[in-house]
């Protein structure tokens, strides 16, 4: 079937008037079925935005390269691996001294809290101790948490309690709250950052179960948002000598794609 020749992009539309066209196998005209197209070109189409998603199928080292620290080197984790679990689930366990820890971070930052250009990024996850040992996700300067980077914007759970709180930084000056939520051990969650490209980023916790998940906190920070590239990942520290675990589902980020 012929498709509509409007629907493809053209020089002649006269200088007043850019023509905006979803460009794909299929072509469409932004200005005749524009109601829900400029929603759905800007999530879906990699023209229109930057979008990192892992489901973790594969082993770390098989899907993604990815920046990894460990503590003691080559000893902070005697075990990271996709398990045999529903929906493919990335395994990660410490190794069995104190301070022993494993962290993952994308291995460029290519990330930034840019005016005009959301982002949202998510983690479900699971820990398999609710109080004795450090967790952190989201996005920093650097490829590590645990020797306190600059710049940040992360959830995070402190050795010796289980409760989640969120940070974000600017050159070393941190703002921290209390997000009024406890982990449970061995109890999926789902941590969302969503930067509204306008001064804001809003925080979630979500429960876990089938969608829409139940808000279970949320908050909002218009202070020390740092304003330079950021890497995304995750980590786990062992809070005594004992091997302790992080399972994570899945992890996204997604942005307009930045125009600087």
């Amino acid at each position: 079937m012929a498709h509509d020749p409007n629907q493809y992009p053209k020089t002649d539309v006269g200088s007043h008037q850019k023509e905006l066209i979803y460009r794909d196998f299929r072509m469409v005209n932004y200005h005749i079925q524009h109601d829900k197209l400029s929603w759905l070109k800007d999530v879906i189409d990699i023209i229109d935005r930057h979008h990192f998603e892992d489901d973790f199928c594969n082993n770390l080292d098989t899907e993604y390269k990815w920046d990894i620290e460990e503590s003691p080197r080559f000893s902070g984790a005697s075990v990271h691996t996709c398990t045999d679990m529903v929906n493919g689930v990335l395994l990660i366990t410490t190794g069995g001294g104190d301070d022993d820890s494993f962290e993952v971070t994308q291995m460029c930052e290519c990330w930034k809290l840019d005016d005009c250009y959301p982002l949202y990024a998510e983690i479900r996850f699971k820990l398999d101790d609710d109080e004795q040992n450090d967790f952190w996700f989201g996005f920093i300067t650097g490829t590590t948490w645990f020797t306190a980077p600059n710049d940040y914007v992360v959830f995070h759970k402190d050795d010796g309690d289980a409760n989640i709180d969120f940070a974000t930084s600017i050159g070393g000056v941190a703002a921290t709250v209390d997000t009024g939520i406890d982990l449970t051990a061995l109890t999926w969650l789902r941590l969302g950052i969503h930067w509204d490209g306008a001064g804001t980023i809003r925080w979630f916790i979500f429960q876990d179960g089938n969608a829409p998940q139940t808000v279970l906190a949320t908050g909002l920070v218009t202070t020390n948002i740092p304003t330079t590239e950021l890497a995304l990942g995750f980590g786990i520290q062992a809070g005594e000598a004992v091997a302790k675990s992080l399972y994570i589902d899945y992890i996204k980020s997604s942005q307009l794609r930045v125009i600087e």
